[in-house]
């Protein structure tokens, strides 16, 4: 197999959905791969670089071509969606969006504040809004895959299901009822103009 930047993300990719992002290192990705670490620095500059991308290719399928035909809770739902299908995803995204110039930040939150052109809001506020719909999606979204795990972690040692369909219900509802008041709270701000 030829060594590129597409083979170590499939690979980063692999072991992160097997064993999570604590064990998603650039040794284990190399050896993954049948390399010395050193050759993947060649192609991806250190781990950070290698999260950014990853979190990109998780994120980049949930943009829509046309974002002014988009919803914001449509878009945050897809986001949501798409951490939650990868293990420790949320926790992968959030810290490739922490990086300082994160392009693919400042193109969710693009993508998001474009969705709340009809709420009539400035600027500032649309910014505002888009950050935190951002921080909605992620921070629910960690927190349910920590729950997850946990109850995986804790049903091994006992023999139960790792986890039961309400919760998992409430969990989704519980988001989308959080987009819903965030939403009446910016559409407000909108009217008061």
């Amino acid at each position: 197999m030829q060594l590129s930047r597409d083979s170590i993300i499939a690979a980063a990719l692999e072991i992160l959905d097997s064993f999570g992002l604590a064990d998603m290192t650039m040794r284990r990705v190399a050896s993954q791969l049948g390399v010395a670490p050193g050759a993947l620095y060649w192609h991806v500059a250190n781990k950070q670089e290698l999260i950014a991308a990853i979190a990109e290719r998780i994120i980049t399928p949930t943009l829509p071509p046309d974002p002014g035909l988009d919803t914001p809770a449509g878009l945050c739902t897809r986001l949501r969606e798409a951490l939650l299908s990868r293990r420790d995803g949320a926790e992968l995204v959030g810290a490739a969006l922490s990086q300082p110039d994160s392009a693919t930040r400042a193109d969710v939150e693009k993508q998001l504040a474009l969705t709340l052109t009809p709420y009539r809001l400035d600027a500032d506020d649309e910014r505002v809004g888009a950050a935190t719909l951002l921080h909605l999606v992620l921070g629910s979204t960690t927190l349910e895959q920590a729950r997850r795990q946990l109850a995986e972690a804790t049903a091994a040692g006992d023999g139960q299901p790792p986890e039961t369909t309400s919760t998992t219900e409430t969990a989704d509802a519980d988001f989308r009822r959080g987009i819903e008041l965030c939403l009446a709270g910016l559409a407000g701000v909108g009217e008061a103009r």
